[in-house]
């Protein structure tokens, strides 16, 4: 009985052995494994980084060229025809660095404000130098919490007592992290220096006015409804007689075609107005209105609507979209 016990304790100790030789290996393996992925995203990130200072055009093409793969899509940038094509052309050839001060959500108040005569941004609250500097019971029972570098990079509190503010500072510590114009490709946000801000908020189901302006000319308005919690939002494509148009766009499930007409604001030509003003220096910009209380507030202003690659219903509305706007100037 006892040799039988002692030939299996000797079997269990030479599995045991050679169980853990493998785990050796497989430990040396992935470990092998990790610093060859590192040493190759060292590299990427130098050669990036050599191709940024050597020829920034063609730094510019590659990152579009990624962005538009992931969707199945192509940078164009000899036969350019359609919206997507344009976008994505005057992304690479328009100087994106000189419109870093008018993505940047704070300084675009300068820019409204030198061509409006005021600034007509939603009221800041406060700008921070850091995540433990925001104080939240100096902050109002309702507010926003944004980084003014990137995109979709806010935080909404409309109870401030049922608000989560651990959670909060997380997300905007991971933001701040983030180099976004490096990140997406829209590379008018690489040098914008980021900060986080606290913002007045407005209201509940506040609806969104994007005015798509080519050439310093507004011509289409895309109608969103916003700031919804557990709704599916909804759109519309307006001109801007306020007429309901036939432009769709593929967009994710939780936003929906509109099954009925959106009111028409009673600040229409205010809005008009303003987006001609703001728009008057690109050859394309979208500018994104508010409408509260008989008053137009000024959200951002946007040169790559969904990254240059919004999926629009068919190539007729791309090409559409795309003869509205004249790219002819810029390559002169």
């Amino acid at each position: 009985m006892h040799s039988v016990i002692n030939i299996f304790l000797l079997v269990f100790i030479l599995y045991f052995l050679l169980k853990y030789d493998k785990l050796k290996y497989y430990s040396r393996h992935l470990q092998n494994k990790i610093i060859t992925i590192q040493k190759y995203i060292t590299n990427k990130k130098v050669e990036s980084l050599q191709l940024y200072i050597e020829n920034r055009t063609e730094f510019y093409i590659k990152g579009r060229q990624e962005i538009m793969r992931m969707v199945r899509m192509e940078y164009n940038d000899s036969n350019v025809k359609t919206f997507q094509d344009k976008l994505n052309w005057l992304l690479v050839h328009e100087s994106p660095e000189l419109k870093s001060n008018i993505v940047d959500k704070i300084l675009l108040r300068e820019y409204a404000k030198k061509l409006l005569g005021k600034d007509i941004c939603v009221p800041i609250i406060k700008i921070y130098k850091g995540i433990d500097d925001i104080n939240i019971t100096d902050l109002p029972d309702k507010f926003v919490l944004k980084c003014n570098h990137g995109s979709g990079m806010n935080i909404i509190c409309n109870n401030k007592t049922e608000f989560n503010f651990s959670n909060a500072k997380l997300k905007l510590n991971e933001w701040m992290k983030i180099n976004y114009g490096l990140i997406s490709k829209e590379y008018q946000y690489i040098h914008v220096k980021r900060k986080i801000f606290s913002e007045m908020y407005l209201k509940d189901n506040l609806t969104d006015y994007k005015f798509y302006c080519f050439n310093g000319n507004p011509k289409l308005i895309k109608v969103q409804s916003i700031y919804t919690p557990g709704e599916k939002k909804i759109y519309h494509y307006y001109d801007l007689n306020w007429k309901i148009t036939n432009i769709e766009t593929k967009l994710p499930d939780n936003i929906k075609l509109s099954s009925v007409k959106f009111p028409r604001p009673k600040c229409l030509k205010v809005m008009i107005k303003y987006a001609k003003k703001l728009s008057q220096h690109y050859t394309f910009v979208r500018v994104d209105l508010y409408e509260f209380n008989d008053t137009v507030y000024l959200s951002e202003l946007t040169f790559t609507p969904a990254n240059a690659k919004s999926p629009y219903k068919d190539n007729k509305q791309r090409i559409y979209l795309g003869n509205l706007l004249d790219i002819s100037k810029i390559k002169k």
